[in-house]
């Protein structure tokens, strides 16, 4: 890859953070990040049968004080249930609420839905294939192999 190559993901990156941080405009008070955790929270329960709060934040990959504060914020809306797990008080269960579940319907299930209806040229081994560049993308990025 030449250094051109490289801005060309590098742009591109930005344009898919830009893409992934619009959705329609949500409630008054949500950020598109409590979207993705109530998303998390909902695909880690359905697989699963029970999610932890470090789950979500290991798939997000985002510190447990980060998670943990978006956590608090959302339980303070309604969207989100948290308590003790009764066989290790060290570990906290979410759950969403009815009104977390109708958030993830339609901010993500139904969103998802339509949107994926633009983009039927595009198959699934492509999409594997701009994971695999991203991931590398970030696992080569010079620093990093420092931190694992």
């Amino acid at each position: 890859m030449t250094v051109s190559g490289l801005k060309m993901l590098l742009d591109v990156c930005f344009t898919a953070k830009h893409i992934a941080e619009t959705m329609p405009e949500l409630p008054k008070g949500m950020k598109p990040r409590h979207i993705h955790v109530l998303a998390q929270v909902e695909e880690v329960c359905r697989k699963q049968g029970e999610c932890r709060v470090s789950d979500v934040s290991t798939r997000m990959n985002i510190t447990m004080p980060s998670i943990t504060k978006l956590i608090q914020e959302m339980e303070a809306m309604g969207m989100l249930e948290k308590w003790g797990d009764k066989g290790d008080k060290m570990v906290s269960l979410l759950n969403l609420t009815d009104k977390g579940t109708a958030h993830v319907k339609k901010y993500v299930i139904d969103f998802h839905r339509n949107w994926v209806k633009n983009l039927e040229d595009i198959s699934d081994e492509q999409v594997q294939e701009v994971v695999e560049i991203i991931e590398k993308l970030h696992d080569s990025m010079p620093g990093r192999q420092e931190e694992t």
